[in-house]
């Protein structure tokens, strides 16, 4: 296989939950950037919860945001969508009665709908979610949002009734539930794959010539639309199924193995 281009996801694939670059990653990086490997990125998170990592692997190409539903390149968009505020009001105000975190996203930077212990202790670890942006009035019919993350802190959860909220709205909208307690909310259409579609046809490369790694649920369908797609040893056994080849090892040295393995130099 001539592997043209290679997408990597973040979260649970680069790194893992601590986000800490371990020496794997700078293995992994050191090899991309000397022997200029086309490395780019396919993420949950928005472009500025990215910039790290476009300054270490260089990256010059588009990057796939909020899980397809943007891509950024250079802090622009190439190409967006996003739902009206209003049809994911009522969910919102609910899960806010449960006090359960909510952050939404316009796809260049995320903001939490309130501060709560969670979010308190993302500002302190990681520096995200500080910026608050509650709609009021009228906002709610004027504003767009390109994803919403909700979480609820209990441990059985109570994700689903929330969900419940969406029901009247479910064909315009890619719900991405993780597990009991979080899920991801974009527009009806926009996936990983999707994005990574987009960014083959602006590169004028064919999808059999590019390989794909993640590590999620919602990395599936960018895994199986690919020419190789590759799942990193710690990845959801769902991935595993479906992909072409899973690594040995864990987020970052397992993507250097998939990259050392089907990357011809």
């Amino acid at each position: 296989m001539d592997i043209k281009l290679i997408v990597s996801d973040i979260d649970g694939t680069l790194i893992d939950t601590n986000e800490e670059l371990k020496e794997e990653f700078h293995k992994l990086k050191n090899f991309v950037k000397e022997n200029n490997i086309p490395f780019t990125l396919a993420t949950g998170r928005c472009y500025d919860e990215v910039h790290d990592f476009i300054n270490e692997f260089e990256v010059d190409l588009p990057i796939v945001v909020n899980n397809g539903a943007g891509a950024v390149k250079d802090g622009n968009f190439i190409w967006e969508t996003t739902m009206k505020a209003s049809i994911l009001r009522q969910a919102i105000e609910y899960a806010d009665e449960l006090e359960m975190v909510i952050v939404t996203s316009d796809g260049i930077s995320n903001k939490s709908y309130r501060h709560n212990d969670y979010i308190r202790n993302q500002i302190k670890k990681f520096g995200r979610y500080e910026e608050i942006y509650k709609p009021e009035g009228e906002e709610w019919d004027t504003a767009s949002i390109q994803k919403l993350l909700i979480i609820d802190p209990l441990p059985e959860g109570r994700i689903d009734s929330v969900l419940e909220k969406l029901e009247p709205y479910k064909d315009m909208l890619n719900i991405v539930k993780y597990n009991d307690r979080s899920v991801d909310i974009m527009p009806a259409s926009t996936n990983k794959a999707e994005g990574v579609l987009n960014i083959a046809r602006i590169l004028n490369i064919d999808l059999k010539n590019i390989m794909a790694i993640g590590d999620a649920k919602n990395d599936i369908e960018m895994i199986n639309m690919v020419g190789v797609g590759v799942a990193v040893s710690n990845a959801d056994p769902k991935l595993k199924e479906v992909a072409d080849y899973v690594c040995d090892y864990p987020n970052a040295g397992g993507v250097l193995q998939a990259v050392k393995k089907f990357y011809k130099l």
